[in-house]
């Protein structure tokens, strides 16, 4: 097991891909790719997507609509991938 001081040391160096995402936008990031995935694979039923993740249909259209996500991805003002 590491030790916190022995991952510090391991660390990238400042500016890289890494240490510029702050742990807010990687969650956004994976919540988007997964809700996007999950759409994909119900063919856009936002009813549906919201059972499977296991949100009301309301606060998936909140989400998506924070994310700047419109489905279908061609659909005006979207923000798709």
């Amino acid at each position: 097991m590491h030790r916190p001081q022995d991952i510090a040391r391991q660390a990238p160096e400042s500016g890289s891909p890494l240490t510029d995402q702050s742990l807010g936008k990687v969650r956004e990031q994976a919540e988007r790719q997964h809700i996007l995935s999950v759409l994909q694979q119900t063919d856009g039923n936002r009813i549906q997507a919201a059972k499977i993740l296991g949100v009301s249909r309301k606060t998936l259209w909140k989400k998506l609509k924070h994310l700047g996500v419109s489905w279908p991805s061609g659909s005006p003002g979207g923000g798709s991938e």
